[in-house]
């Protein structure tokens, strides 16, 4: 069975996620970074969007990826991705099954996929098991970047714990929602814990201020480059 995973076609997000993309990728070239934990701030910062985007991105660059749901606490009903895929990473750490019945397939090429799996009441513990390394060094011999899509830093601990055993790890912050209370606990705990955080990525970015920041988003696209480019030559002929 394959799980569909949507290809975003918005030219202004994959601007965004390719500028995160080349991020990872120089910290891999660099750094040998291949494990990468997503977690919000406050729970409702989107990072459940923002990890598969990441990771459809990082496979469509042609890198064998793979994108673990590790949010063992929602009932599946609520997931993005696996309503009807009940076996998942909790099956495998409780040793209900192996680490390659929990690797779905999806429809973006290059893809992989971990679901959460049955619902458990010890995540933290199933988290911080020898079991979930056995899982990590598996998973990094197979891919090239592994994504765990983490809860919310200041809703539980599960991601404290994957930020720590991750190379790094990436926040996300919903623009106009996330309280600067929430953003400086979490940032402050990752450096308690010295884990290893590469950035924040801001989420839910009015257009308008996205243009802002990036002012020539859009310059390939509106193809300005050409007349720039005719301009220069016709300046070049009159010199001439």
């Amino acid at each position: 069975m394959k799980l569909d995973i949507y290809r975003n076609r918005d030219y202004k997000l994959n601007d965004a996620f390719d500028q995160a993309v080349m991020n990872i990728h120089i910290q891999r070239e660099r750094k040998g970074y291949k494990t990468f934990t997503i977690c919000g701030c406050e729970p409702g910062d989107g990072t459940t969007t923002v990890a598969i985007n990441l990771a459809a991105a990082l496979a469509s660059s042609g890198w064998k990826t793979v994108l673990v749901d590790g949010d063992m606490r929602k009932k599946n009903m609520f997931k993005r991705l696996n309503e009807e895929t009940t076996i998942g990473l909790s099956n495998y750490l409780t040793e209900q099954v192996t680490i390659n019945e929990i690797i779905y397939e999806t429809t973006t090429d290059m893809l992989s996929y971990i679901p959460c799996g049955d619902l458990t009441n010890n995540p933290v513990r199933l988290l911080c098991s020898t079991k979930m390394d056995e899982a990590k060094k598996a998973l990094m011999e197979r891919f090239d970047f592994v994504i765990f899509d983490m809860p919310a830093m200041n809703a539980a601990m599960d991601a404290n714990v994957m930020a720590v055993k991750s190379d790094a790890c990436i926040l996300v912050v919903a623009s106009g929602e996330t309280s600067k209370k929430g953003l400086a606990s979490a940032v402050n705990t990752l450096k308690e814990e010295d884990a290893n955080l590469l950035g924040v990525i801001i989420n839910k970015t009015e257009m308008d201020e996205y243009k802002r920041y990036r002012k020539d988003y859009d310059y390939f696209k509106k193809e300005r480059y050409v007349e720039n480019a005719k301009h220069a030559i016709k300046s070049k002929e009159k010199k001439a």
